[in-house]
């Protein structure tokens, strides 16, 4: 399989084609060691060399997102491959496909590189906590974010290019053309296959649009069933709590109750001056402040 570095070099297309061999060669080779290192750094410490107790995710989070880059790459290279390889008009369903999981993964990458700034921000918010992460290592992993948010945004770049927009949009006037019979319309002078070719380029525009459109609609209907997932989580936890404030304001009742038998009996040993009486007044007052502080907080 052709690995599709860059669109926007096509005049050095008919090279790569001819060295595809060396370059899968080469690329196996880089990914291997890509897997190696990956793999060496999940057995590195979340210390990350700070005091003891002093807990660094960083390097965790920077496999997941070197990972996750890696598999952006892969299916780029697929996605391009389809666009190059194959009448995308035609194998429609392919393209579709291939640039939806492009679109998720290139999601997931991003969101990765907000863990990895995360845990940037917290050191340069906090230098004293992690005094054995020197300037260095600290420009590192704020090169690591720059470079990963550039690889994201090539990856982008090279899946909504002109190159293949053009090659899009060509499938789909070839297959405006194919409709037609022999792509003329009936033209028999220069001037109406000028406006044939008007009203084709019209269809194939068209029909790149409605595509476009559809994706839209597509991820918006993903955002909203998203929402509505959320909204019922939240529904869930506002029944929870509703019913807490319900057992609470039984329990309020229940000690308000309670706390009218003890006043009742208070209001009738305050008419004597007897020293035990007094002493069990007290006692039931503070067993009244009790059990209203368990129910407070129970």
């Amino acid at each position: 399989m052709k690995r599709y570095t860059t669109v926007s070099d096509s005049s050095d297309t008919s090279s790569r084609m001819k060295d595809s061999d060396s370059v899968s060669l080469a690329s196996s080779h880089r990914r291997f060691s890509a897997k190696k290192r990956i793999n060496s750094e999940l057995s590195e410490p979340l210390t990350g060399g700070n005091t003891a107790g002093d807990s660094d995710p960083y390097f965790v989070f920077r496999s997941d997102l070197q990972n996750k880059l890696e598999v952006v790459d892969d299916f780029l290279t697929e996605f391009l491959r389809i666009v190059h390889e194959t009448n995308t008009a035609v194998s429609s369903l392919e393209y579709k496909d291939s640039k939806k999981q492009l679109k998720r993964h290139l999601k997931s990458a991003e969101s990765a590189v907000r863990d990895v700034q995360a845990t940037v921000q917290a050191v340069e918010n906090d230098r004293r906590k992690f005094p054995l992460i020197d300037d260095s290592q600290l420009f590192d992993r704020r090169s690591l974010v720059e470079t990963s948010r550039s690889r994201i945004q090539h990856a982008r770049d090279e899946m909504s290019s002109d190159v293949v927009k053009k090659k899009v949009l060509g499938d789909e006037r070839q297959k405006a053309i194919q409709r037609s019979g022999d792509g003329l319309l009936g033209a028999e002078n220069d001037l109406e296959r000028q406006n044939t070719n008007f009203v084709l380029d019209n269809q194939a525009q068209s029909s790149v649009l409605m595509q476009e459109q559809d994706e839209t609609l597509d991820e918006l209907g993903e955002a909203v069933t998203r929402v509505g997932e959320l909204a019922g989580h939240i529904g869930e936890e506002i029944g929870h709590q509703n019913r807490m404030l319900d057992d609470l304001d039984q329990d309020m009742t229940t000690a308000e109750e309670e706390l009218g038998v003890v006043m009742g009996k208070m209001a009738k040993f305050m008419g004597t001056k007897d020293r035990w009486q007094l002493r069990t007044i007290l006692i039931l007052t503070l067993v009244m402040v009790v059990m209203l502080f368990l129910v407070i907080y129970s």
